[in-house]
Parts: C-alpha cells; sequence; structure tokens
C-alpha cells in the first residue's frame, strides 16, 4: 500500500507517493528511486539542497528540490513529517522532512528561500506522521511549541502534552502563501488494516532501523 495525494495528482508530469510498512518505497516510484535517488542523512536541520544529477552522494539535509526531470527527491520518515511540494505547472518539485526540531525552526520557510521561489506558485500534501493521538511530549515541549506559534496555539498543542506537528506545518505553508495543501491524515503509530496489522512504520512504536519513503519526481 502507498499513499497519494489527489493535489498532487493533477499537477503535469509529476510522480509521488508516500510509503508504507509494506512498500517501503512506493511502488509507482520504485523504479526510478532505485535509478536515481540521492545518499543522503537526515539530521533534523533545515538545509535544503538542491538535486541535479542522479545518484548525488554525502548530503546532509532534511529538504530538497529538483527541476530536472527523471530524477527521484525522496526523504525518509518513521513517525515525523513528510511533505510533498510541487510547482503549479510541474516544472520543480521539492519534498521535506519535518520533525519536531524541523517544525519548530521552520523548515518550510527555509525550504521556500533556498528555492527562491514564490510559495504561492506552488502546492503540497503532507503525508502520513505521528498524529496528536499518539505523539506525547514533555510539557516544557510543549510550551516551547505554543509560543512559538501562539496564533495556532490551540491546533499546535491540542491536549495536554501532545503535539499536531501536521497541523503546524498545515499552517505554516499556508502562511508562506501556499494556498493548497493537502494534509492527509494518518497516524503512523496507531493506524491499523481491518485486520489489525499496522500500515505504517513507526518509530515510536517499533523503535529504530525502520522507514519509509515518500518519493516525487517530475
Amino acid at each position: 500500500m502507498h499513499i497519494k495525494s489527489g493535489l498532487l495528482e493533477k499537477i503535469p508530469g509529476v510522480l509521488h507517493g508516500f510509503g508504507s510498512l509494506d512498500e517501503e518505497v512506493p511502488s509507482p516510484l520504485k523504479e526510478i528511486f532505485d535509478r536515481t535517488h540521492a545518499s543522503w542523512r537526515q539530521v533534523h536541520g533545515t538545509a535544503c539542497v538542491r538535486l541535479d544529477a542522479p545518484h548525488t552522494q554525502g548530503l546532509e539535509a532534511d529538504a530538497f528540490w529538483t527541476e530536472k526531470t527523471g530524477l527521484a527527491v525522496a526523504v525518509v520518515t518513521a513517525d515525523c513529517v513528510p511533505i510533498l511540494l510541487a510547482r503549479r505547472d510541474g516544472t520543480r518539485v521539492g519534498a521535506i522532512h519535518a520533525g519536531w526540531r524541523g517544525t519548530i525552526a521552520h523548515i518550510t520557510r527555509h525550504f521556500f528561500e533556498a528555492v527562491g521561489d514564490s510559495p504561492t506558485d506552488w502546492v503540497a500534501a503532507i503525508g502520513p506522521s505521528i498524529g496528536p493521538c499518539c505523539y506525547e511530549v514533555s510539557e516544557e515541549l510543549a510550551g516551547d511549541f505554543a509560543r512559538e506559534f501562539p496564533d495556532i496555539a490551540a491546533a499546535a498543542v491540542p491536549r495536554f502534552r501532545h503535539l499536531d506537528l501536521p497541523a503546524i506545518n498545515e499552517a505554516e505553508l499556508k502562511r508562506l502563501g501556499v494556498a493548497d495543501v493537502e494534509l492527509l491524515r494518518a497516524c503512523t503509530r496507531c493506524s491499523v488494516s481491518a485486520t489489525g496489522a499496522p500500515l505504517f512504520r513507526s518509530y515510536r512504536r517499533e523503535g529504530g532501523k525502520t522507514r519509509q519513503y515518500s518519493v516525487i519526481s517530475c
């Protein structure tokens, strides 16, 4: 199973997908991913890297973009928020890994600063990640988020010590000028199939060395 965004599906020439437990790499993107994806390490920062050639090596970043046709852009998550983005004309695409550190540091703003393009020309889809149902944090961290995002504090911290990272990133993207944002609500920790089997990889449920990829290409 892989997840798609109806919004991104409408962008000409763009292929995309969010991975899951049984499709670590979304099946429609696997060939292009295996053939072109970069080698990178996500460091929970705000660095955004432009990709211009297949199999770029040794990157340390949490956001990527390209305007090169046929090149896979991807991030890996296991509870953090994956965001896939595309320019409305299909000429540029990007991917963002937004954990709590990236979110509170406004990684979406850093992405558009790096791309040098107007956010009004882009659309975005926020994929499966840990939801406010399961994302319990320290009281101190919850307070830090409420202070950093005072205009959406009630949505950012919907109940005591619980964060809603997808909602925060949705609000951030819209504040930047991305008018069309699709939030695909599915908690990676507690979403299950009809038989009760987990649907997604989850660091909080499984521990380390678990992952799924969100991939986009133009």
